[in-house]
């Protein structure tokens, strides 16, 4: 599975003219929101993908918040419960345990190719903007074919 990552990343890189990075946050994003659909509570799961192995780790973190405050279900730790994880923590502190990778089953590629295609529509909006602002003033003659407002 690894490899395929590398090979869906430069793929639609090449066919899209959208940086790899984006592919690669995309299927970071798409593989952390599979993971916290396993959770009943709200989860900040973070995926990091390997750029040159494919290998992927994921991992959940929490805030850590004064004992005063009321720590959120699943994001939040108190201090006094973040001392029970590791004794150096403080507020403002973030506690990160790794969790099992979700495995890319059909939900899983179905998640991740809404955002791929979700990223890729905005990296190519943002190309087509960045093509033109150094154009802002000048007279262009046109055609419009769409328009979403």
């Amino acid at each position: 599975m690894t490899k395929e990552i590398l090979l869906v990343a430069e793929a639609v890189s090449n066919e899209k003219g959208v940086s790899e990075d984006i592919i690669f946050e995309a299927i970071e994003l798409a593989l952390a929101t599979a993971t916290k659909k396993r959770y009943d509570e709200d989860a900040d799961i973070h995926v990091t993908i390997d750029r040159k192995t494919g290998d992927y780790v994921s991992v959940r973190r929490w805030l850590v918040v004064p004992d005063d405050e009321m720590a959120l279900l699943g994001t939040q730790f108190t201090t006094e419960e973040a001392l029970e994880q590791d004794p150096n923590l403080k507020p403002g502190d973030i506690f990160e345990e790794r969790v099992e990778n979700v495995e890319f089953g059909r939900i899983a590629a179905q998640t991740a190719k809404q955002v791929i295609v979700q990223r890729v529509r905005d990296a190519e909006r943002a190309q087509v903007v960045e093509q033109y602002l150094g154009r802002v003033g000048e007279l262009v003659a046109g055609t419009v074919k769409g328009y979403t407002g």
